[in-house]
């Protein structure tokens, strides 16, 4: 995998690029559509760098909530039931920008999120490249830690970085390795197989994630990555944890 550094450098701002973030919405009441505002919010910057942003939020409850927050971000509201996984798909057909970021309600990219992707874009050879931010857990303590080092192992090591820290992606290509599989979990593994390691390139901006709590969620996420790399089908490893 390929380490992006100019997190800091952005293009001359004569150049321009097409970009529109996906979001799946998963669920309703106000603590997603808070988790969904913080996502939303710190997209605000992509103007400034030349960024021509088309939001869509794919929802699946009809969540007054997330109408609410997606409408006051000028956001295009989608609903559509199903997977987590169709709902990503549905996001990315109905996308008219050349390059795509799927993101996921409650990632907050860090300021540097735009500047990055604008210097990955403008590389020819990028267009057939995915590229994911750098894995960032809210909470303090030893788990978040822990959290940290086992992402950036799955990144640096197996090439298999956590949906949670979004997808850069152009659209076209997208298309061509098959799209989003209509999986709740294990959408975001499929899609990181599809690329391969040599195709990947991990940015040095983070993606704030609040992870998992709870040893369930921990231990059916790891037995289900286990898995995954052992060649199990995916649509077998729906009920472990996220």
């Amino acid at each position: 995998m390929r380490t992006d550094s100019a997190a800091a450098v952005g293009p001359p701002g004569s150049r321009r690029l097409s970009l529109a973030v996906v979001v799946p919405a998963d669920g309703g009441g106000d603590s997603d559509g808070n988790r969904l505002a913080a996502t939303l919010t710190a997209l605000q910057s992509a103007a400034r760098r030349g960024i021509e942003l088309e939001l869509l939020v794919v929802d699946d409850t009809d969540s007054p909530a997330v109408r609410a927050v997606a409408a006051a971000a000028g956001a295009r509201i989608l609903p559509v039931a199903g997977s987590r996984g169709a709902r990503s798909a549905a996001g990315a057909k109905a996308a008219t920008a050349e390059w795509l970021l799927l993101l996921r309600p409650g990632t907050v990219l860090e300021p540097g999120w735009d500047a990055t992707l604008m210097v990955f874009a403008h590389e020819e050879r990028n267009r057939e490249r995915g590229a994911v931010y750098a894995y960032r857990a809210e909470c303090e303590g030893a788990g978040a830690r822990w959290a940290e080092r086992a992402v950036r192992f799955r990144n640096r090591w197996l090439g298999l970085p956590s949906g949670a820290q979004g997808l850069v992606i152009r659209r076209r290509f997208l298309v061509h390795i098959g799209g989003v599989p209509d999986l709740e979990r294990g959408e975001d593994l499929v899609v990181a197989r599809r690329l391969g390691l040599g195709r990947l390139t991990l940015f040095d901006v983070a993606a704030r994630v609040r992870p998992a709590t709870g040893a369930g969620a921990w231990i059916g996420g790891a037995l289900r990555l286990l898995l995954f790399l052992l060649r199990v089908p995916p649509r077998w490893l729906q009920r472990l944890g996220d």
